[in-house]
């Protein structure tokens, strides 16, 4: 069930960083960085769970009055062929969409060919690569939806 994140969440939201990130190609969310985030009222971060526990969330940070970034989604890989990871990503377009934002921001591994293709098809265009996005090197495609109004 989708939920907004609370305080109570943080523990849980680490170790779902911890399993799902590889801090040698991701960045990962420390507990301090999530409790930081849970303070700001720039921040939009929803938790999926299954029964007690938290089976994924979706991060999106308000840049300003027009734009969202969509800064992370994690989901446990036992649930990723479910509907939690499709109803997290909608959870922050709706969001924006509700809250009159024109545009939501992502950013992509540049070698993850499968995911450009499926936001692609979610109607994101590409919008900018940056080099040596992540920790490992790896550059990062920026990837923009403009929402209908």
């Amino acid at each position: 069930m989708l939920s907004v994140a609370t305080f109570d969440d943080i523990d849980e939201l680490v170790e779902l960083e911890e399993a799902m990130f590889d801090e040698s190609i991701y960045p990962r969310l420390t507990q301090k960085e999530f409790q930081r985030l849970l303070g700001k009222k720039s921040t939009i971060l929803y938790v999926w769970r299954d029964g007690k526990n938290i089976a994924g969330y979706a991060l999106g940070v308000i840049i300003n009055r027009q734009n969202i970034w969509f800064n992370s989604l994690a989901v446990l890989k036992e649930y990723q062929s479910s509907i939690v990871a499709k109803e997290l990503f909608r959870a922050i377009e709706e969001y924006a969409k509700d809250s009159h934002f024109k545009t939501v921001i992502l950013e992509i591994r540049a070698d993850n060919k499968a995911l450009f293709r499926r936001y692609t098809n979610f109607g994101y265009k590409k919008f900018k690569d940056i080099a040596s996005y992540y920790p490992d090197g790896m550059g990062a495609i920026r990837l923009i939806k403009l929402l209908s109004a």
